[in-house]
């Protein structure tokens, strides 16, 4: 059975029905801390989890929604809510045990519907719409299209083909009405999906087919050291804790429940438990790059735990978890070393029970990951859809984006609570992840975008040109195709223009960047002063020569904290300041002073002004503006773009 699609209402934070489509492969469900991602997975591993089942109960006094729950109950029993569904698509491996359970083969179209509800009781049915029944009729009985057509939509399409059947018997088609005549017996025989009602019995045998959900977050990673004596009796006794499953899983990969690690062969289950973890690994190593050096250990102790009556010592034995460094050749207890590498290992210790299984798991995913390095995150999600996504349904939680990948936009949902002190009452939304999503919860895939843009950006052919903003990256490549075309010297083609979003972020650019580019950097603004130290000093750092950081103000003529606005002659900026909107300002308006113009500009005008909107209406009004274009113009620009050139 194939996940399709989720139901969640009336369960903490989801106070109305919100569904969210489940893709066939890995689903990523992005947004901000307390949104309700989690409680998407907590609610569909209690549909039927896999593990963890102390915790597979929903409480209704703690759960339905707070504000609501003294209000609903008076009205209706909230034992009978229904706090999760879903629905599964019938692959072709479960058909035949299918049609079995109901007697005859459903069609392609039909849907099994799981529901919990909270008492606890699980309901299942298997569904198929009207028009999907009556064409699997006419297919089997060799209804023509045109014939079917009248009675897909009919509200009592049995009496609608009986009807049928008789008009066309009547004009001598003996043969449609014939097949038409079939229809009440097949939609009949299709009842049970009609009605989306199947007695118990077969409720629990469509059940061993159903999707099991197994649900990991931090909370089941291994600690350095198990008390198996404890643990084997919390197995016995049922009342496991967090964390244990996770053991449990480790030890079954020896070949034995926790118990069996108690007797005298313990050693030799050690050996076999040794040679399993050696495995998990292996497996761990293909995908975590951090440090290829480490190795799993085991070891044991038996300390006194107590004292009977009579005074005699009562002890325990205890596994402890060691990982073992070659780099360093030292053994340190697990616990204390890289949460992100407990994460994993604890992460493959607890599926072993399911790895490789041909029968269907979703995994649910909590926050994996939230403890490694961005790289390593990124491996984990290449684990994610590389090994678990081809194989079982995932979904998981993130509002990483390293634990993201903008490529498969189709596969992100959004999750925001959009409850206010206002309007405690909204609840969470699932959407896309499009514009009706909410900005902020979608921040980390516009993050993840950007971020893998800029590598293919940055990592193309080189030198880059590390420009403030975008007004510096349309006049600079303007002007320098109008110089070329004039047989002068324009900014050299090998240069690509990257804006890094203000002077501010450019020693960060430099000094990441220059490690492994060509880089070089065009300082202007009012901060030149302060920005070209830092740049340079970043640049320095890395190597980059003095020589490729070049501050505008240097220029001859220019301002010392000049902009890429001062480039442009008093006359032929003011012509673009106007044609942005603005109210026309005359050079005599403007102070005869060295400062820069935009300064000047605010000093008549009073206010700031949007410095990118000249650039805008220069590109759609180029022809116009070179037309009249002052000489003096083009000399700065041509200066420039010599001072910029790659040698």
């Amino acid at each position: 059975m194939l996940l399709l699609d989720v139901t969640v209402q009336w369960f903490r934070n989801f106070t109305h029905p919100q569904t969210m489509a489940a893709d066939s492969a890995v689903t990523a469900l992005i947004g901000k801390n307390e949104s309700g991602k989690t409680t998407v997975l907590q609610a569909l591993h209690r549909l039927n989890p896999a593990n963890r089942f102390e915790d597979s109960d929903f409480k209704l006094t703690t759960e339905y929604p707070r504000r609501s729950f003294s209000r609903h109950r008076r009205t209706k029993d909230l034992n009978e809510v229904a706090p999760i569904s879903a629905r599964f698509a019938i692959e072709p491996t479960d058909m035949d045990a299918v049609t079995q359970i109901l007697g005859f083969a459903p069609p392609v179209e039909a849907v099994v519907t799981m529901t919990r509800y909270y008492d606890g009781a699980l309901t299942l049915a298997v569904a198929c719409s009207q028009a999907g029944v009556l064409s699997t009729i006419a297919d089997e009985a060799g209804i023509e299209q045109e014939d079917l057509a009248g009675l897909l939509h009919s509200e009592d399409p049995t009496s609608a083909a009986k009807d049928l059947a008789a008009q066309l018997a009547q004009d001598g088609h003996a043969a449609r009405a014939a097949a038409i005549k079939k229809i009440p017996a097949g939609l009949k025989k299709y009842t049970p999906l009609l009605d989306a009602e199947l007695p118990n019995e077969q409720q629990d045998q469509l059940l061993k087919l159903m999707p099991q959900f197994f649900y990991f977050s931090a909370y089941e990673q291994l600690q350095g050291e198990c008390d198996l004596n404890d643990l084997a009796a919390r197995v016995e006794s049922g009342e496991r804790r967090q964390g244990d499953d996770t053991m449990i899983a480790l030890l079954r990969l020896a070949g034995e429940e926790p118990k069996g690690f108690l007797d005298e062969d313990y050693t030799s289950r050690t050996a076999e438990l040794q040679a399993a973890s050696s495995d998990l690994t292996g497996q761990v190593m293909c995908y975590w790059k951090q440090n290829p050096s480490l190795s799993v250990r085991f070891d044991t102790d038996m300390p006194v735990v107590d004292h009977t009556a009579e005074g005699y010592e009562i002890r325990h034995r205890f596994l402890k978890i060691n990982l073992y460094d070659a780099r360093h050749d030292v053994d340190t207890n697990f616990s204390t070393r890289s949460s992100g590498f407990q994460w994993f290992f604890s992460f493959l210790a607890a599926f072993s029970t399911y790895q490789g299984s041909n029968e269907r798991i979703v995994v649910l995913l909590d926050e994996p990951g939230t403890s490694l390095h961005g790289e390593a995150q990124g491996d984990f999600l290449t684990y994610i859809f590389k090994e678990l996504g081809s194989h079982q349904q995932v979904v998981y939680t993130t509002h990483s984006q390293h634990m993201i990948d903008p490529t498969r936009y189709e596969t992100m949902r959004a999750i925001h609570d959009r409850a206010t002190r206002e309007e405690p009452d909204l609840g969470v939304v699932i959407t896309s992840v499009d514009l009706s999503a909410d900005r902020t919860t979608i921040l980390p895939v516009e993050a993840a975008l950007g971020y893998s843009v800029a590598q293919h950006l940055f990592l193309g052919a080189g030198p880059h040109l590390a420009v403030e903003g975008s007004s510096d990256f349309v006049f600079l490549l303007q002007l320098s195709t109008y110089l070329r075309g004039l047989g002068r010297t324009g900014l050299d083609p090998r240069l690509s223009i990257i804006p890094v979003g203000g002077v501010g972020n450019m020693p960060a650019y430099v000094a990441l960047m220059g490690r492994r580019l060509d880089v070089r950097a065009l300082v202007d603004g009012a901060e030149t002063k302060g920005a070209v130290k830092r740049v340079r000093a970043a640049a320095e750092a890395v190597g980059i020569e003095p020589r490729k950081i070049v501050a505008l103000g240097e220029l001859d003529g220019l301002p010392a904290t000049a902009d890429i606005e001062d480039l442009f002659t008093v006359k032929d900026y003011l012509w673009l300041y106007a044609l942005a909107g603005h109210p026309p300002i005359s050079e005599s308006d403007l102070s005869a002073t060295n400062e820069p113009i935009l300064r000047r500009i605010t000093s008549v005008r009073g206010d700031d002004f949007d410095h990118s909107i000249p650039a805008h209406r220069l590109t759609e009004n180029l022809s116009e503006f070179l037309a009249q274009i002052d000489e003096e113009t083009l000399r700065r620009f041509e200066e420039l773009f010599v001072r910029l050139s790659v040698e």
